[in-house]
């Protein structure tokens, strides 16, 4: 496994939980897994900028992909605010559901652009080898960040 497909495998994961919440019919269901993806997203995109991010800043010349790399951090920062909405909205309100999917859009967004752009990106500069060393520390450093 290389560090696209495990980045995508945790993007897949936190859509699956998103889609569970849409079809969830009590809000104790909806809480239990908006909290497992709070959870999943803040370790996602701490562990991914640490790793990922830098190294496809630290194997180029950072003009080149300085961009995309500040769009992704903007975006994860978008979505921490996105979570922070969610949460701060009582469960059983309407607008709950409202604010979700506007979490939902924001995430659904970010994964679109950062599998087709950040990736094509680190594809030119990374190593096979490279990028699979990169799953192996982004593991390590979700581990840590989790704990």
């Amino acid at each position: 496994m290389d560090i696209y497909q495990y980045i995508t495998r945790d993007h897949e994961k936190v859509d699956g939980l998103m889609e569970q919440v849409l079809k969830s019919e009590t809000a104790g269901q909806r809480e239990a897994l908006f909290l497992e993806i709070k959870e999943e997203l803040i370790v996602h995109a701490e562990s991914e900028e640490r790793t990922f991010y830098k190294a496809i800043d630290d194997a180029t010349n950072k003009e080149a992909v300085e961009e995309d790399l500040e769009h992704g951090e903007h975006e994860h920062e978008e979505i921490e605010k996105q979570l922070d909405k969610v949460s701060n909205t009582p469960i059983e309100s309407d607008e709950w559901l409202e604010v979700f999917k506007e979490l939902k859009h924001a995430v659904d967004h970010h994964v679109e652009e950062e599998e087709s752009d950040i990736f094509k990106r680190a594809k030119q500069y990374l190593t096979a080898e490279q990028a699979e060393v990169l799953v192996t520390e982004m593991e390590k450093e979700k581990q840590a960040i989790a704990a």
